[in-house]
């Protein structure tokens, strides 16, 4: 069987395992081969490359990563409760190229396994949305319950062709929804959940969940992806105990494309949630004078989003990696994101955010990236929020400068203005500080 190897899988890798720093293609493996080495300065790795090993590792087809992204917030006017909080999270993740390895032609296998420790101001801000998705995230069910260790993706992927791939097992549905200057996992780009995917999926989509998908290359810049996956969260489980307490089906097209010689995509998706236990926002709460909770087995939403350069420095220098979670060309863009949900059973009706991201602004400082971004989502009426004083609509704004301090360690500054869950308390003003390495 020839090697799948081409530019254009790499495009497709990017959708399904963490980028590298790729520093040439190999002639077979389905990961490109990178350097760990150099000065401190000048590597993008923190640990470097191990007296050799850790190039001799991605040589033989492992690699690994490790991530630390620690964060500290203030609320400093406004929310439930002032104060400030610091907590951190540290990732392990490790692709097996048994491609490279010579053990099936192919086949990828991706793991990752998470910590989490300290605070965050996610309760204290009143808010709809996360303040912090880096603390968020994984789900344990109690906010800032500290997580020792915990495998929050398995996976296995297997290329059929370079067109055509499969994959199974334990993954992540955080940054499905991508774009070029706000999506990730929230150590990189915008901190707030509100900018990196559209509040309408919240109610269907797990932070880590078991399932299964395809994903159709037809060409370079367009990439069809449908999957299915269990609607209750396995963060801290196997989710097998839960198969059966529903799914939800999620299919989405991303293109990208050159508008005026600059680069831009789009992503239009739909997602089906079934077999599962919704309250019904538009049934009978009261039936002959007795509280009644009707429910309903299914629900759905759909969202877009956009995103382009209007300014590049050098189009021609480096490829936009959209699947990445950071802003790749010096130049800057601007981006959007719409949703709409079921009416019935979502209490999110509809969502928007739009706003503006860049790198390099200033000479001398050319991995710096920054953006500024605003977010609204409008609240279903319905007996359940006019019973509590439950605002009708959240809005936010978020800017954030993040300083490139070496190519393995940024720090980044976040200030928020987000209004209150609850209308009887004022927006909060939240300021952060945020400090990702890549070890």
């Amino acid at each position: 069987m020839q090697s799948l190897t081409t530019p254009r899988l790499y495009l497709l890798l990017g959708l399904l395992c963490a980028p590298a720093i790729c520093q040439e293609q190999p002639s077979y493996g389905l990961l490109p081969l990178r350097s760990h080495g150099g000065d401190l300065s000048t590597r993008a790795f923190v640990t470097g490359d191990w007296n050799g090993a850790r190039d001799s590792l991605v040589d033989l087809g492992i690699r690994y990563d490790l991530l630390w992204t620690q964060t500290l917030q203030n609320v400093n006017s406004g929310g439930m409760e002032r104060g400030s909080e610091y907590g951190g999270k540290f990732e392990m993740r490790f692709n097996f190229d048994l491609d490279r390895m010579d053990v099936l032609r192919g086949a990828l296998v991706t793991m990752r396994t998470e910590s989490r420790y300290g605070e965050s101001v996610n309760q204290s801000s009143g808010t709809l949305l996360a303040v912090n998705d880096v603390m968020f995230f994984p789900d344990t069910g109690e906010s800032d319950e500290d997580v020792l260790l915990t495998v929050t993706e398995l996976r296995y992927t297997q290329f059929f062709s370079k067109h055509f791939a499969a994959f199974a097992g334990k993954i992540i549905t955080l940054g499905g929804d991508v774009n070029e200057f706000a999506s990730g996992r929230g150590d990189k780009q915008f901190l707030s959940h509100s900018f990196l995917a559209s509040p309408v999926t919240a109610l269907v989509n797990p932070y880590s969940a078991l399932g299964a998908g395809v994903v159709w290359m037809p060409s370079s810049d367009t990439t069809v992806t449908s999957s299915i996956y269990t609607r209750n969260d396995a963060s801290t489980t196997t989710g097998f105990s839960k198969l059966d307490d529903g799914a939800t089906w999620s299919t989405a097209v991303r293109t990208q494309y050159e508008f005026n010689e600059r680069p831009g995509g789009m992503n239009l998706a739909f997602q089906y949630s079934f077999d599962s236990d919704f309250t019904d926002l538009e049934g009978q709460f009261v039936d002959q004078g007795v509280l009644n909770i009707p429910k309903n087995n299914s629900s759905w939403n759909s969202f877009w989003n956009m995103w382009q350069y209007i300014a590049v420095e050098d189009p021609s220098n480096r490829k936009v990696d959209v699947s990445n979670g950071e802003t790749d060309l010096q130049g800057v863009g601007v981006f959007a994101r719409v949703g709409f949900a079921d009416r019935d059973t979502n209490p999110v009706s509809w969502s928007l955010s739009a706003g503006f991201g860049g790198r390099g602004i200033f000479d001398g400082r050319d991995d710096d990236t920054y953006g500024v971004g605003f977010s609204t989502s409008k609240l279903r009426d319905n007996l359940l929020t006019s019973l509590a004083p439950i605002d009708d609509s959240a809005s936010r704004w978020e800017a954030y400068y993040d300083l490139a301090i070496t190519p393995a360690v940024s720090l980044t500054l976040d200030v928020q203005y987000a209004d209150t869950l609850l209308n009887n308390s004022s927006a909060a003003t939240v300021f952060g500080i945020r400090m990702r390495a890549s070890l």
